[in-house]
């Protein structure tokens, strides 16, 4: 029965290899090899207690994905104690869960041994704190790999406040890490960083082995999670920080230097794969092939030797060195049909794998086989749950059994414990239904009153509803009645502007005019078209940017415009207008931005005395073209500055020689730059009396 169920899954994975061929005697021959552990490890020692190194050992096994190495040790080690006490058994409960949660995932057994720990340490907490926080620390695992994160953020957040209460710092390092790893999860790769950073500080009390440890790893891990960000330079910088930490530490950690000189291959890995996202094939090649070197064989981090090898191929599938790709590629399918140790289920390898035999087949125009290939990843993706949960309907009845017995031994030793709990929890319950009953009572005779005064607001609620409709009604007419009035005026004027405009043309056209009265005929006939158009536009004061009407506009030619239409206005206060601006051409609604222009200018004229100069500058800034007005005037106070680009604002002021001031133009000009796009505001000059307004007009408007 085992040889049909694995030949249908070598079958499914790998249609169409050798593999399928294999004798069913053979096969199992390797399959009882395995399980045995062909390679043999030495016994574990026998001990009256299961003492911290042989669950450190067991652990190390774990964490180089060697988890049936792991477990059979434990188990050895577990079965020769003579006499277990309460801190053995929680150390089973802890590696098994570890095991269902790491090894063959599975939440309901890992949840059984993790609440089994709990219940042990009941009432124990502060005397075994370090099996406390670790019980914590499972549980936040259990419930970030059910995507859980904030329960689990709970689970690990108790243990984190615990342990500074309770522990010395070096107990915190490893839930700042699992702090930092479910951020992660959740995509806030900035507080993940940061969690990390801190577990490497908090780890700094903690003994040599454990500091070296934990630093290389939360370094490797960083940067994974810079790579995640997209952040390359910085994940290459703290992978290279990683392996100086490794290099400078190994030789003072000894008994630590199987899993830095892995961890250090993990590392080469990561930034063979950064440096294959930038293209740098030749040092990203590099770096693959030292971590496949160190960690492609036994009691390595043979998973990510083969990460790093399908990483190499794939880029030699892109360079088109298709026999190396295929070499490798057949060096991981081997390992994998022989489930090297790799520890686990390999199902990611397996679909990596997959993906990356679809792209060779499709780069050596083999469709057929690249379908294959395609065919199997989405099968395989989509089978993955199906076999899990039948994986663990088997492992439930494993995981039941034994934590039955330990149920049974704490249920006994806990029974006067429960009916005393019992009887308390009668007493409060009835103590509590006696209190919600006063409440009851007490809310019902309340509940009256309530009711008329919520009648009496519902009332007033009603009135002020009416009035407000009415109010709202009156508002409605009036806004109509304004916008009639509007288009009256704008009506109104069009007439004799468009008089004026037509009869300084039919004067243009008699000659015997004096160049500097056709100048001044000419300014007339622009004027009056502009004027036109503005009132035009007055209708649209609040139209969409996708509304206006553009054109590429010599800006250089318009503010000339601007400075001449002006300059008459100006002399008539004794005042001068200099221009200083380069070409630029805008792609903008020319009328719209002179009416801008000329306000400034309007503003200045208005606003300084006679016998001063107004300056008109225009230079390109960064990705913007600013226009600058620079006026000698009264400035701005400081209670106005808020006020004056408001519609119809009350702060207006009368101009040096008493012109008086209208109140919308700046209004009306900030919403024609923000229309395209830019901005406008002012500052007042110091020491020197004077305000310059600033016009910005991004570069993107360039023709």
């Amino acid at each position: 029965m085992f040889y049909i169920i694995n030949r249908r899954w070598v079958a499914l994975i790998f249609p169409g290899t050798w593999l399928e061929k294999i004798p069913p005697l053979f096969l199992l021959l390797c399959v009882c090899c395995t399980l045995s552990s062909c390679r043999q490890d030495k016994p574990a020692p026998v001990k009256n207690h299961f003492d911290k190194e042989m669950l450190t050992q067991a652990q190390n096994y774990f964490s180089l994905y060697e988890y049936e190495r792991g477990i059979k040790y434990f188990d050895s080690a577990y079965a020769a104690i003579p006499h277990k006490d309460m801190l053995d058994i929680w150390s089973h409960y802890s590696i098994k869960g570890q095991y269902y949660y790491w090894a063959k995932p599975n939440p309901r057994i890992a949840r059984l041994y993790a609440d089994s720990m709990l219940a042990i340490l009941k009432d124990h907490e502060k005397e075994y704190g370090i099996e406390y926080v670790r019980t914590l620390m499972l549980d936040g695992d259990i419930l970030m790999s059910e995507n859980k994160y904030s329960e689990a953020l709970k689970a690990i957040y108790a243990g984190s406040s615990f342990a500074e209460k309770n522990l010395d710092p070096c107990s915190s390092y490893e839930l700042s890490s699992r702090m930092g790893m479910i951020k992660f999860r959740q995509g806030d790769y900035r507080h993940a960083i940061s969690y990390l950073k801190r577990s490497m500080v908090e780890c700094a009390s903690c003994p040599l082995e454990t500091r070296v440890n934990q630093q290389a790893w939360a370094l490797g891990e960083i940067a994974v999670y810079y790579d995640y960000a997209h952040l390359l330079d910085s994940a290459i910088f703290y992978d290279k920080a990683g392996l100086d930490k490794i290099d400078s530490s190994i030789n003072l950690v000894p008994k630590q230097s199987t899993y830095l000189i892995a961890q250090r291959g993990y590392l080469y890995g990561n930034l063979g794969s950064a440096y294959k996202v930038l293209k740098d094939y030749k040092l990203a090649g590099s770096y693959l092939k030292k971590s496949i070197d160190i960690n492609n064989r036994p009691g390595y981090n043979l998973h990510a030797a083969k990460d790093a090898q399908m990483l190499l191929a794939d880029i030699y599938i892109t360079l088109a060195r298709m026999k190396e790709a295929n070499d490798l590629l057949q060096a991981v399918e081997y390992d994998l049909n022989r489930r090297r140790s790799l520890g686990g289920n390999n199902y990611d390898l397996v679909l990596k794998l997959l993906a990356t035999k679809r792209k060779y087949y499709d780069k050596v125009k083999n469709t057929e086989a690249a379908f294959r290939a395609f065919k199997r990843y989405h099968f395989l993706q989509d089978s993955l749950n199906v076999v899990n949960r039948n994986q663990a309907e088997q492992d439930l009845d494993e995981g039941l059994k034994q934590s039955a017995q330990q149920d049974k031994i704490q249920l006994l030793s806990k029974n006067n414990q429960l009916k005393n709990t019992y009887l308390s929890a009668i007493i409060v319950f009835s103590v509590l239904i006696l209190i919600i009953l006063v409440m009851a009572w007490y809310n019902l005779k309340r509940s009256k009153k309530n009711v008329h005064e919520l009648t009496n607001l519902n009332k007033l609620i009603s009135d002020y509803n009416l009035q407000m409709q009415s109010a709202l009604t009156a508002l409605e007419q009036s806004y109509e009645e304004n916008a009639n009035i509007i288009k009256i005026v704008a009506h109104d004027l069009r007439a004799p502007i468009g008089g004026i405009t037509i009869a300084v043309s039919k004067m243009l056209e008699k000659p015997n005019w004096s160049e500097n009265d056709q100048s001044m005929l000419r300014l007339i006939q622009a004027s009056g078209k502009d004027s036109l158009a503005l009132v035009s536009d007055l209708l649209k004061t609040h139209s969409s940017s996708k509304e206006i009407k553009k054109e590429p506009v010599d800006m250089y030619s318009l503010l000339s415009y601007c400075v001449s239409f002006m300059s008459l206005k100006a002399e008539e206060k004794g005042q001068h207008i200099e221009l200083d601006a380069g070409h630029f051409t805008l792609f903008v609604n020319r009328g719209n931005i002179w009416r801008v222009i000329c306000n400034l200018i309007a503003n200045a004229i208005k606003f300084s005395p006679s016998d001063t100069t107004i300056k008109v500058l225009m230079l390109k800034k960064e990705d913007n073209v600013l226009i600058t007005v620079d006026d000698c005037g009264i400035g701005i106070p400081d209670n106005m500055r808020d006020k004056i680009f408001d519609m119809f604002t009350q702060a207006k002021r009368q101009g040096t020689i008493g012109e008086q001031p209208f109140g919308i133009g700046l209004a009306i000009s900030k919403q024609i730059v923000e229309m395209h796009g830019g901005k406008i505001w002012f500052e007042n000059k110091k020491p020197v009396t004077g305000t310059m307004f600033h016009v910005e007009l991004p570069i993107q408007y360039l023709n």
